[in-house]
């Protein structure tokens, strides 16, 4: 599954990242919050690594997205 996100407005600054070992483009400005939402993935059910550490979920939408950056997600499962 190829993970790309165009930028709408070519004027616009574009930052390079990893996701799950696949390479994007997002905007410049973007944070861990909208990358999962336009990644369409459910920001609910899913643990987000952030070069190598856990990022919580309590600052994704703080956290802007840096060029180079490296983003694992991981489903949560739940169960005994």
């Amino acid at each position: 599954m190829n993970h790309k996100i165009s930028v709408s407005n070519t004027s616009e600054t574009s930052i390079k990242a990893t996701l799950n070992d696949e390479q994007i483009f997002l905007s410049s400005g973007s944070n861990v919050a909208q990358l999962l939402q336009l990644q369409d993935i459910a920001a609910s059910s899913v643990a987000l690594v952030r070069n190598g550490q856990v990022l919580p979920k309590s600052r994704w939408k703080e956290t802007l997205c840096r060029d180079g950056d490296q983003f694992e997600v991981f489903a949560l499962v739940a169960g005994g």
